[in-house]
C-alpha cells in the first residue's frame, strides 16, 4: 500500500511544480492553457455544506465580462472564505482549465483544486503504514509465542511497542502535511523514532505501576450483605450457575445467585451450598478477554472450588474492587446461609 502511495508523490509534486512555475497568461489569452490566467469575478453568495462532520465552505462567484457562475469549494474558511462578503471583486486564478485559487486584496487562499498540497496526504499515509504494518506482523509472530509459552504475565513490552509504532504513525501523517518537501518529511519521521520509543517506554512504566497496584489485594475483605443488592460479577466454570450473559451477582438473599437482570428479579441461579472461597488475587493475562473492560484492570477474582475435594470444579467470580468485599462476604457466608 505504501508503494502505490509513494508512487502518486512524484507525479503529484511536478503537477505543483508545473503550476507554481507557469508564466501568467499574456492578455487577450482564453484561460484553459498551461498559464495561469487571472480572472475578474464578483461575489454572489457563501455555502457551508454541512454533509458530514466537517463542514466544507463553497464560495460562488460570477465571471465578470462572460457572466459565467462558478461554484468554488475553498480550502478551508480562511482567510479569503471568512473575509469576503456578497458582492466583493476578487481575483481568480485559472489553470488547464480549473480555478486553482482566489485573491481578495492581499489574501490568497487555495481552492480545492489547487495542486499546491496535493502530494502531502499520500505521503503521509505512505509514511504511516509502515510502522503499523510490521507491528501486525510482528504481533502475529511474538504474541502466540508469549502465550504457548504458559507464561502468566502480561506482554508488556510488545504493548509498549504498540504505542511506540502508533505514535511512529502519527508523526509520520503528520510530516507529510506539515514538512515542506519530501527529504524533510523524512527527516521529521526519522527523528520521531526516539520520542515515540520514549512514550512506549513510559506507557509500559505507567501500566506496570498500575498493574502493581491492583496486585494488591490486601485491601479485600470480607463484608456481609445486611440487605438484599445486585452487583455486577461474572462466574467462570464447569458449573449450572456459569452462565454466558449472566454478568450480574444477587447478594444478601439466601446464597447468592447469578442473573443476567440488573434488577436481580428473573433468571436466578443459585450457588451450592458446596461452593468454598480458596483464593482472591487480581486478573491474570488468560482471564476472559471482557473482564478487564467490565471491571477495570483493578477489578478483583475470587477463586473458589465447588466442592471440599482437590479435583473438585474450579470456580473464579470476577467483579469490580469496590465491590469485591461485598461479594466475598456473600461467598464466605453463603454455606451457613443455605
Amino acid at each position: 500500500m505504501s508503494s502505490v502511495l509513494f508512487g502518486l508523490v512524484p507525479g503529484r509534486i511536478a503537477e505543483k511544480d508545473a503550476f507554481l512555475s507557469a508564466p501568467a497568461c499574456p492578455a487577450g489569452t482564453r484561460p484553459g492553457g498551461s498559464c495561469r490566467a487571472a480572472v475578474e469575478a464578483t461575489v454572489r453568495e457563501k455555502v457551508e455544506v454541512h454533509e458530514k462532520r466537517t463542514p466544507d465552505y463553497d464560495l460562488v462567484v460570477a465571471e465578470r465580462g462572460s457572466g459565467t457562475v462558478r461554484r468554488l469549494r475553498m480550502d478551508g474558511h480562511t482567510p479569503v472564505y471568512e473575509a469576503v462578503r456578497a458582492g466583493d471583486a476578487v481575483m481568480l486564478t485559472s489553470w488547464r482549465g480549473g480555478i486553482r485559487n482566489v485573491r481578495f486584496g492581499d489574501a490568497v487562499q487555495d481552492t480545492r483544486l489547487s495542486p499546491v498540497d496535493d502530494w502531502r496526504l499520500p505521503l503521509g499515509v505512505g509514511l504511516a503504514v509502515p510502522p503499523l504494518g510490521l507491528l501486525v506482523l510482528w504481533s502475529a509472530w511474538a504474541l502466540p509465542r508469549h502465550r504457548g509459552a504458559g507464561r502468566r504475565t502480561w506482554p508488556w513490552w510488545p504493548a509498549g511497542i504498540w504505542v511506540a509504532g502508533a505514535v511512529l504513525s502519527l508523526v509520520g501523517v503528520l510530516a507529510g502535511l506539515s514538512g515542506d518537501d519530501v527529504p524533510r518529511a523524512l527527516l521529521i519521521q526519522a527523528a520521531g523514532a526516539v520520542p515515540a520509543a520514549g512514550v512506549g517506554g513510559l506507557f509500559v512504566w505507567g501500566l506496570r505501576r498500575r498493574m502493581r497496584r491492583a496486585a494488591d489485594v490486601r485491601d479485600v475483605v470480607p463484608v456481609r450483605p445486611v440487605r438484599r443488592q445486585c452487583v455486577r460479577a461474572s462466574v467462570r466454570g464447569e458449573v449450572p450457575y456459569s452462565v454466558s450473559g449472566f454478568g450480574y451477582l444477587v447478594v444478601g438473599d439466601g446464597p447468592p445467585a447469578a442473573t443476567p437482570d440488573p434488577a436481580g428479579r428473573v433468571a436466578l441461579r443459585p450457588f451450592p451450598p458446596s461452593l468454598v472461597v480458596s483464593g482472591v488475587r487480581s486478573f491474570l493475562p488468560d482471564d476472559p478477554e471482557g473482564w478487564p473492560g467490565a471491571y477495570k484492570y483493578d477489578g478483583i477474582v475470587i477463586e473458589c472450588r465447588d466442592g471440599d475435594e482437590p479435583e473438585s470444579e474450579p470456580v473464579a467470580v470476577a467483579t469490580g474492587r469496590r465491590d469485591a468485599p461485598l461479594v466475598l462476604g456473600a461467598l464466605t457466608a453463603a454455606p451457613a446461609t443455605a
